[in-house]
């Protein structure tokens, strides 16, 4: 927590005196190496597939979700600028909570749908200012390796900034932790699947893709 801490320090020291560029350069190597050390500590092995299909302009990443743990297994696996839609309750968290707060993190409140209009507006004015972006489309944890129904409002991120979609798989890393609520080291698999153009998407093409990439996401995990 105090190392959590002191590279939030510097992160806003170096925002003040370097601008928004480079402290977002240094929010990304720092949470590779967070996630880095917190993944070794609690002994969980990654077996990474697909990661050619990341492509180099910023994108959204569209994954499944059973844990926490999520969160810093993508810092540690995808070498880009990158904010999250996270649900306002995680921001509470102790750790992850922080380093949300100090990223392109977009807090959503599920129960005013005003809000979450402009959490997405602000989520959209991410991307296009060369950030990518993670959402996990289920709306909360799904445990026991199963994968929820994917809220369609959820793909409008995507949608409305044309911005091109990558299907993220992770192994229920729910094992490492809020199985038993202990860390526990696990072997999970995360797979990058093809990218998906979105730009030039047909109206039946835009109403049948979150059942698509839902799909294509549990395709993936087996």
């Amino acid at each position: 927590m105090i190392w959590v801490r002191i590279k939030g320090w510097k992160h806003t020291y170096i925002l003040k005196t370097k601008g928004d560029a480079s402290a977002e350069e240094y929010l990304k190597n720092a949470g590779y190496l967070w996630g880095k050390f917190t993944l070794k500590i609690i002994g969980i092995e990654l077996d990474v597939q697909g990661r050619e299909n990341i492509p180099k302009e910023q994108c959204v990443f569209i994954g499944n979700h059973s844990s926490v743990l999520d969160i810093i297994i993508l810092l540690y696996t995808i070498d880009k600028k990158m904010g999250f839609i996270a649900k306002k309750e995680i921001l509470k968290t102790p750790i992850v909570g922080y380093w949300l707060k100090k990223s392109k993190c977009v807090p959503l409140d599920r129960e005013n749908p005003r809000a979450a209009i402009a959490a997405m507006n602000e989520a959209i004015e991410n991307i296009k200012k060369g950030s990518s972006m993670v959402i996990f489309p289920e709306g909360t944890r799904n445990k026991e390796g199963k994968v929820g129904v994917f809220k369609k409002g959820s793909l409008k991120l995507a949608t409305k900034s044309k911005a091109t979609i990558v299907p993220v798989s992770i192994d229920r890393a729910s094992r490492a932790f809020e199985d038993t609520r202990q860390f526990k080291p696990a072997k999970i698999k995360v797979v990058f699947g093809k990218p998906i153009d979105t730009s030039n998407l047909s109206k039946e093409d835009e109403t049948n893709l979150a059942e698509n990439i839902r799909n294509i996401i549990v395709s993936n995990l087996e």
